[in-house]
């Protein structure tokens, strides 16, 4: 049974009473409580907090907060959020449930109730099925068991920590979502998925297209930009500019407008090139400034 208790819930874990026994009940001061060091959850939506902040104004918090005693206080087992927005809503004392637990039952209880009770981004949540599958020493498959999901979404997160660091910060700010990580997957190289990654914030790919790009073999090519082709006119216009100026001159032309881009690799040159544009009597043409 001590295998299946994690699914249940946190009052169900190594078979701790009710939160609301009162013999345990007590109300502690917010500035007593610190954060557990194995809260998984590494952002707080600021909008959310604020809701709840004003439903503790309204109501008080219903539920009690769980801690372990801890040197100089408390550190928070379950209830982080409860506490920030007690704190923003002006309360400087919380309902509590005082606990001891072993470093191993704070680091699971810590984790299944980020997991449960409200949404973590896409790489929080990986790094906490991660963290709680190597505490437990479990398998994905016992560890989907414990928090009540398909083994296959326990699975899917944790693979999102194959992406490098900088493709990871992109899904935890939602710049990727989940299906567009797991197209990313689909890619052997960094270099291939940062490619294809660009592309899709650039261009605003769904994921089915980004799905596609990946089958296709096209995800792993970056895209390059195609270069409108020159006519003849403007090939020669170039080659009689370079001629005249001693340096490399090209022209982007887009039916009718474009731009002259001419180059100059030193501060001498830079010079040169100014007098004969000013002047243009050694070149044969001039431009009026």
């Amino acid at each position: 049974m001590a295998e299946r208790k994690l699914g249940r819930g946190l009052d169900a874990l190594l078979g701790v009473r009710a939160a609301t026994d009162a013999e345990q009940l007590v109300e502690l001061g917010i500035e007593e409580l610190r954060s557990g060091p194995h809260q998984p959850r590494e952002e707080f939506n600021e909008a959310r907090l604020k809701e709840l902040a004003s439903s503790i104004r309204e109501s008080g918090l219903l539920q009690p907060v769980l801690v372990r005693p801890a040197a100089g206080g408390y550190e928070i087992v379950a209830g982080e959020r409860r506490v920030r927005a007690a704190r923003m809503a002006g309360k400087t004392t919380v309902p509590a449930i005082v606990r001891d637990y072993s470093d191993e039952q704070m680091v699971v209880l810590s984790l299944v109730e980020n997991i449960q009770r409200d949404d973590l981004n896409a790489i929080e949540k990986a790094r906490a099925y991660k963290r709680l599958q190597q505490i437990l020493g479990a398998t994905q498959e016992d560890v989907a068991g414990r928090v009540g999901i398909d083994p296959s979404s326990v699975s899917n997160m944790i693979r999102l920590l194959d992406l490098s660091q900088p493709l990871q910060e992109l899904v935890r700010k939602s710049a990727l979502s989940m299906g567009h990580a797991r197209a990313l997957l689909g890619l052997e190289s960094d270099e291939a998925r940062q490619a294809l990654a660009r592309r899709i914030i650039k261009e605003g790919l769904s994921v089915r297209a980004a799905e596609e790009l990946v089958r296709s073999g096209d995800g792993a090519r970056p895209q390059r930009r195609k270069q409108p082709r020159k006519t003849a006119e403007v090939a020669a216009l170039e080659a009689e500019l370079r001629r005249a100026l001693g340096t490399k001159v090209k022209i982007e032309d887009r039916r009718g407008r474009g731009r002259i881009v001419i180059e100059y690799y030193s501060p001498s040159e830079f010079e040169r090139l100014s007098g004969l544009l000013k002047g243009g009597a050694e070149t044969g043409f001039s431009i009026r400034e």
